[in-house]
């Protein structure tokens, strides 16, 4: 049976690739992350990092999905395109006034760039959260937030539901402790480091950051989503 992962960006995406291709490892399984397009027939582990999966045209599958406070999602976005690498925030776009994604957001104040960024964000990574059926038996819904609050029983749970035996879970559960976010970083997650793909890892940091200009923004563009994502119950925030 396929295990699948599916993720969105700046939502543990990182972190649950390093897990599972160990745990993949250790197992002695194949482990991919990429498209379903390029996905190879004798993979046993798949991760999809935008949540995109035709579920349709799977053999038998069971997964796991992670989502994020959209909020914490922006503000983790911002600062990492500031420095990141990847090819498309490092091109050319007319859209930016032929200037690449990164160098737009390092030409702007914060106050400015977090609001491109959050309404790059909400044009795209918000519906594919959005959007997702949440109503699949075979995946079980996990929270960022509570797997970094409590990483022992979230993900004793996911290997539960991929199927793993109890050797097998403890085993994943060793390789989940040595890869949490204090020993790979030296840090305590809110403790920041500019420029670290692990930057601060802290829940609820866009309260720190937002501005008033930004909280109205965000109530505009995605109100009702983190309504129905289950990070608000209302819209007075």
């Amino acid at each position: 049976m396929l295990i699948i992962h599916c993720c969105h960006h700046k939502s543990g995406t990182v972190w649950l690739t390093k897990i599972l291709r160990t745990v993949a490892s250790k197992r002695g399984l194949r482990f991919e992350a990429c498209t379903q397009k390029e996905l190879s027939d004798d993979v046993d582990i798949w991760l999809q990092e935008h949540s995109r999966v035709d579920t349709s045209s799977l053999g038998p599958y069971r997964g796991s999905h992670m989502i994020r406070d959209p909020r914490d999602m922006i503000v983790s976005g911002y600062f990492y395109h500031r420095w990141c690498e990847e090819i498309w925030a490092n091109s050319p776009d007319q859209n930016h006034g032929g200037k690449s994604y990164r160098e737009r957001l390092n030409s702007l104040g914060q106050e400015e760039g977090l609001t491109v960024e959050m309404e790059r964000f909400s044009v795209a990574c918000l519906a594919e959260m959005r959007d997702w059926n949440y109503e699949d038996p075979a995946f079980i819904e996990v929270k960022y937030e509570d797997a970094m609050r409590d990483s022992e029983r979230v993900f004793r749970r996911i290997f539960a539901h991929y199927g793993f035996d109890a050797t097998a879970i403890d085993d994943a559960m060793e390789i989940v402790r040595e890869l949490g976010f204090t020993r790979q970083s030296g840090r305590k997650p809110g403790d920041v480091l500019e420029g670290n793909h692990l930057r601060s890892g802290k829940a609820g940091q866009w309260q720190e950051v937002f501005s008033a200009t930004h909280r109205k923004r965000c109530k505009e563009l995605m109100g009702q989503a983190l309504i129905d994502l289950g990070y608000e119950d209302r819209l007075d925030w």
